[in-house]
Formats: structure tokens, C-alpha cells, sequence
């Protein structure tokens, strides 16, 4: 295949890791650490960034949505350009499903999370590269809350199945751990019949080169078995998008099992067996990394070479030793924070209680006229976190205004309806005075339910619960804080401890400890807990079937009665139904968001362009602030032919990273 057109994004990506880097890489999505914000104006912020190029055509831009894709996007070009931002939110608050609730209780104060409660570091060329050089940025590093990898949350994860909880394999602290994992393995139900189809797989004939996608559930099943498919792969799916898996995409969800299944057309070595060979240690050693996540790498070579990034490696080095992490004042911490940073930026107007009407380009003035509020206001470009549905309103205003009878193609709206589904999920959270509720045999992050699990074991259809004060309180102990201190006194008292290499490295332990240490969430003792509901369950019900907030609540008692046995009332109890906060990425997928960039490119020529969940293929928190940067990027750049779905319009590529050397190397040979 050729590399041209829109394919020269990943072109320069090839030269770039097959070359040796000189000097100051450019980098491909404008990641660069400018972690001393702190101790700088906004004026003296900007002047670090790279100016030569930035676009001149980009002087007004509006933001459609105030979530934390549309925040970080304002944040990251109010602090690389010059440009006037207009954000407009239809809700009278910012943050969209983020949203941290501190609540008053007997002996002091508790966090409620009523949307995403952890992140993962996600470093290396992770996503989360992008939210730790913005966390530097934003100068709330001491906020941070992690959660050690070796605490019960990151070492004990549950399913419930068919009536009880299953530990999963993973992380082991003991030799008695090693046994029970092992135990588990062959007595638990769940796990009958896994090590035959694991055996199995690599005979497993490979799929038609035809078919461009498939669903998570008939693809896994097809490979590896309806049990472990149904039992085991379902429950993921429903923590992380109360979906389906049969209605779910395998190649937007598991695009790299999706990818090595027809790597080798030649010989069916089967996906475990390429993994093994490729990323174990004792073999090749590498990693797989996708090609939308080369752009990262410069992100991660200025965090760690940089000299004005001492923040960015801080959090970096904390989050490494990290299996999750949050803030002591919930994720809202970072929505906040950016929504503060922004309201005192003149060059930045934010609008609630705004719904965006109706968005049109004239293309003689390459202008977009955005009515919100019965009013319309003339801008150079908009990056949009609206739907598909919403989206096609836009194109078709679009065209009526450019006097052209009738609506978008045929296959722009189909595409358009296809990927609009959603799920709703009702959050039920509970405080119990009780700290030790839960027994010391199953802390651990909580339990998901798989689609597997009889009905009588779960008439709420419940998706998951999440043992919440696991995560809301730092591992380790004020002792290992003193000890920390009393490191560092010795260490400045010594000969040479005045030295600045010295005294950096010292200073970056205590800020570890102090983090690892310090303060949680919760002031009050007690035990919190989230039960999930509904997702796909409750596809197609109408609202008056749904529950109630107080039905929620006595479902979410009854549930934990059953399943783990808790008789004791919660001092406080509440339910919100988030509705249509999870985008399901139906088969075929990936065929209509190229189809919908195609039609950005043609209606709005490059100034209109997309980021968040329901145009990525990912759910996650650090997936929405790199696509928000990597759009922020390409405004500052003039970057038309990006739309945030460019990567939809090509073949996924992939390239593999040497563990020992850090090395890439396209794991295909692509034509120039």
C-alpha cells in the first residue's frame, strides 16, 4: 500500500523512528512538556511552544461540548495559539460525565464518583503520556492519589460466577497466593475447559480476508470458545463498556488480536502464539504498539529530556510504580482545574446552558456560522465531542445553506445512525460506617457479572461492583513518610548533597512518598461501594420502565445481600442514572467513521473536525485528552486534511518496540 494522501501522517512516522533522532524531534501531535507553567504567565507559557508554523487562518474556533474532551481541547489551544475560544455546553456545568460529589458525614467527609473514578498510567506510548504532561501543566501534581501495584485493588480482581466470587490471575504477593490462583484454576467452574481451547487456538482455521469486521463475541468465540467468550470476555466488556459483546466491534476493541489473527496468511500460528513469541521474555522481548500511538513518543522523549520538565518526570516515575490513580478531590480535580485556568484566560468565553442548534461553512469565506442560543457567531474551525446523530443535523444544514437540494449521501446518514447506539447505566453509591464490611479473603478493585450468570443471581442485571475505598485511600503509612523525610535530611546533610543532581533525586522521592503517603479522598472511616446497572440489559426499554433512583437503591441492597452477604443499612445511599454515557462501537465500525471523514473533508474542507468517545473507539479518560490534543495540533498547524478520523480511512498500522533498546520497527514493509 501505498503511503500518500492521507496516508503521509504515518509516513513521516515511518522515517522518524527508522532514523537516528538529532537535535529536537518536531513532533507529530505537538507534544511538548511544558511542565513549569507554575512559575509562568500565560504570555511567558506560550513563548515555548514552536511558532514558525503556527496557522494563521486559525484566529476564532468553537468548542461543541464542555466534557473533558472539549476542556482539554480549549486548554490546548488556548495555550498554543492566539486564537478566540468559544466553548458552549448545553448543561448549566462543565465536565460532562465526570463528576466528583464530597458529601458530609458522621466523623468528616466522603467522595462520591458518579462517572470514570481511576485512570491508568497508560505510559510509554500509552495515551496517558498526553494527560501526564497536561497534569504538569496544570500544576496539580500534588492532587495525585496512586494506587500501589501492589495494594488488594491492583492485585485482586473478581467475577462473580456462577454464585460467588472468582479471583482472576494476576499479580502474586505470596506463595499461598500462587496456590490459590492456581487452585482456582482448576475447580472454579469459570475456568473449565479454558486450558483446552488455549491448547486449541493456534489450529483455529483463520478468518475469510472478506470479511472487515466482526462482533467481540462471535470473533473470541470463534477463537477461543463460547465459555471462555461468555463467562470471562463478557464481564470485561461490561466494566468497561456495559456492552454486548455481540453486538460490540472485535476490530475497533481488539484491534491487535483482530490484527495478528491474519499477520501471517502463510501459516496459522495463532494470536497467543505470536504474542508469546513476540513479547515474552524470553524470546523477542517488544511490544506491539499501534501506529495512532507513534505520535506519543516525542511526548514521552521531551518529559524525559526536557529541562523545563521536572513536573512531567515526577508524575511519571510516581505513576509508573502506580497500577491506577485518581485525585483526593476525584477526577472532577482535573475538569476543575482546566475550567479555572480557562475562565481566566480573556481569550477564552464559555457559554452554558448552550445547546448548538445548527452549524454551516460557507466555503467562498471557509467560515462555519455556529447558532447556539438563538445566536449566530462566525468561526475558523470547530472541534466537536457531539454524536453521529447530532452530526448529521450539521451536514445537512450545511447543505441546505449551500443551496443544494436534498440531505447527505445515503451512506453518510446510514453510517451516522449505525454508531449512535449508546448505553445508559444507573450509579448507585454507598457509604457504611462499618470500615472492615468488606472481609480481608476478597478486597480487592470489585467484581464484574458476565452475561453468563443465571438470571435468579442477578434480576437487577446488575454490570459490576466496585469496592470504592480501595481506591480512594494511598498505600503505605505515615511511618514510611517520616522515614522518607529523614532520608532526604541525611541526604542534603551529607557531602554532596548540595548537589543539584542529588538534591533533584532526593526531592522527587519525598514528592513520591508524600503522594504514596499522604491524604485520601475520605477523612471519615467507613466502607464505599458502586454498584453498577443496566448497560445493554436495558436496551430498548422505555423510560417508564426504568427504575427509579430509590428502586435503584434497594436493587443495589438486595444485590449485595445476595452476593456478599451485607445485611447492614448504608449511612448514605444515592442513585443517578447517567443516560447514553457509554457510545457502543457497533461491527463495522471503523467503515463508518471513514465514511463520515470523507464527508468532513468534502461539506467543511478540513475546518470542522471531531475528538471524544463517540469518534475514537475508546471510552477512556487519557483516550480523550491525546485525541483532543492531537486536534489541537492539527488546528495549530493547519492540518486540513485531519479531521480527528483520518486514521479510519486507512489500514491499521502496526510496529513493534524492543523492550532492552527502545527501539520501533514497522512490523509490515509498506511501499513509499
Amino acid at each position: 500500500m501505498r503511503l500518500s494522501g492521507h496516508n503521509v501522517i504515518y509516513k513521516h512516522a515511518v522515517r522518524r523512528v527508522t532514523r537516528p533522532r538529532t537535535g529536537h524531534v518536531a513532533s507529530l501531535c505537538g507534544f511538548h512538556s511544558t511542565s513549569n507553567i507554575n512559575s509562568k504567565s500565560l504570555a511567558d507559557f506560550r513563548t515555548i511552544y514552536e511558532r514558525r508554523d503556527v496557522n494563521p487562518n486559525a484566529k476564532e474556533i468553537a468548542i461543541l461540548g464542555g466534557g473533558i474532551t472539549g476542556l482539554a481541547a480549549a486548554w490546548n489551544l488556548s495555550t498554543r495559539t492566539d486564537a478566540k475560544i468559544t466553548i458552549y455546553e448545553k448543561s448549566d456545568r462543565l465536565g460532562g460525565w465526570v463528576d466528583s460529589e464530597v458529601l458530609d458525614v458522621n466523623g468528616g467527609r466522603i467522595l462520591f464518583e458518579w462517572g470514570p473514578r481511576t485512570l491508568r498510567p497508560a505510559l510509554g506510548y500509552g495515551p496517558g503520556m498526553a494527560t501526564v504532561d497536561m497534569l504538569a501543566e496544570l500544576n496539580i501534581a500534588d492532587e495525585i492519589l496512586p494506587i500501589s501495584k501492589s495494594s488488594p485493588a491492583a492485585t485482586n480482581r473478581y467475577i462473580y460466577y456462577p454464585d460467588h466470587l472468582v479471583v482472576m490471575p494476576g499479580p502474586v504477593k505470596s506463595f499461598w497466593d500462587i496456590f490459590r490462583r492456581l487452585g482456582a484454576l482448576w475447580t472454579e467452574p469459570i475456568f473449565q475447559g479454558i486450558l483446552s481451547h488455549v491448547r486449541s487456538e493456534p489450529f483455529v482455521k483463520i478468518r475469510d480476508p472478506k470479511i472487515q469486521d466482526e462482533s467481540v463475541g462471535d470473533f473470541l468465540t470463534r477463537r477461543f470458545g463460547s465459555d471462555v467468550t461468555d463467562n470471562l470476555a463478557s464481564a470485561f466488556f461490561h466494566g468497561i463498556y456495559a456492552g454486548d459483546i455481540y453486538q460490540l466491534s472485535a476490530r475497533t476493541l481488539l484491534p491487535l488480536f483482530w490484527y495478528l489473527e491474519t499477520r501471517h496468511t502463510d501459516k496459522e500460528l495463532g494470536i497467543l502464539w505470536q504474542l508469546l513469541i513476540e513479547t515474552s521474555s524470553f524470546f523477542k522481548k517488544a511490544t506491539f504498539v499501534p501506529g495512532r500511538s507513534i505520535g506519543a513518543k516525542d511526548l514521552r522523549a521531551d518529559i524525559m529530556s526536557s529541562p523545563l520538565n521536572d513536573a512531567a518526570m515526577q508524575i511519571a516515575i510516581l505513576l509508573q510504580r502506580s497500577s491506577v490513580y485518581t485525585f483526593k478531590g476525584g477526577l472532577g480535580e482535573i475538569t476543575s482545574s482546566i475550567e479555572k485556568a480557562l475562565a481566566e484566560n480573556p481569550n477564552v468565553t464559555i457559554q452554558k446552558s448552550s445547546p448548538v442548534n445548527g452549524v454551516t461553512f460557507d466555503k467562498s469565506t471557509k467560515q462555519i456560522t455556529v447558532n447556539g442560543n438563538n445566536t449566530d457567531l462566525k468561526y475558523d474551525y470547530v472541534v466537536s465531542s457531539l454524536g453521529p446523530n447530532t452530526m448529521l443535523n450539521f451536514l445537512g444544514a450545511t447543505k441546505q445553506h449551500d443551496s443544494r437540494k436534498g440531505s447527505p449521501p445515503a451512506d453518510v446518514q446510514q453510517a451516522c445512525h449505525h454508531s449512535s447506539s449508546s448505553a445508559s447505566v444507573m450509579v448507585v453509591n454507598l457509604y457504611y460506617s462499618n470500615p472492615s464490611l468488606i472481609p480481608a479473603s476478597v478486597r480487592g478493585f470489585g467484581y464484574l457479572i458476565p452475561r453468563s450468570v443465571p438470571f435468579d443471581s442477578n434480576p437487577e442485571r446488575a454490570l459490576g461492583v466496585i469496592f470504592s475505598s480501595e481506591t480512594s485511600t494511598p498505600q503505605g503509612s505515615s511511618k514510611e513518610s517520616e522515614k522518607a523525610q529523614q532520608r532526604l535530611i541525611r541526604r542534603m546533610e551529607s557531602p554532596g548533597g548540595n548537589d543539584a543532581v542529588a538534591k533533584k533525586r532526593a526531592t522527587r522521592e519525598m514528592f513520591i512518598h508524600e503522594r504514596e503517603t499522604g491524604e485520601g479522598q475520605d477523612t471519615a472511616p467507613g466502607t464505599k461501594l458502586t454498584v453498577m446497572m443496566g448497560g445493554h440489559w436495558w436496551k430498548g426499554w422505555q423510560p417508564e420502565d426504568l427504575p427509579s433512583e430509590d428502586e435503584a437503591i434497594e436493587m443495589a441492597k438486595a444485590l449485595l445481600k445476595r452476593h456478599l452477604g451485607i445485611d447492614e443499612a448504608p449511612e448514605v445511599a444515592k442513585a443517578r442514572l447517567n443516560r447514553d454515557c457509554i457510545p457502543q462501537y457497533p461491527v463495522g465500525y471503523r467503515e463508518d467513521m471513514a465514511t463520515i471523514h470523507r464527508s468532513l473533508i468534502s461539506e467543511y474542507q478540513g475546518r470542522f473536525k471531531v475528538a471524544g468517545p463517540w469518534w475514537q473507539g475508546a471510552v477512556g479518560f487519557n483516550d480523550c485528552i491525546r485525541k483532543a490534543r492531537e486536534v489541537a495540533w492539527a488546528i495549530q498547524h493547519g492540518k486540513d486534511e485531519m479531521t480527528g478520523l483520518e486514521e479510519y480511512d486507512r489500514d491499521e498500522v502496526w510496529f513493534l518496540q524492543n523492550r532492552d533498546t527502545g527501539k520501533l520497527r514497522l512490523d509490515r514493509w509498506y511501499d513509499e
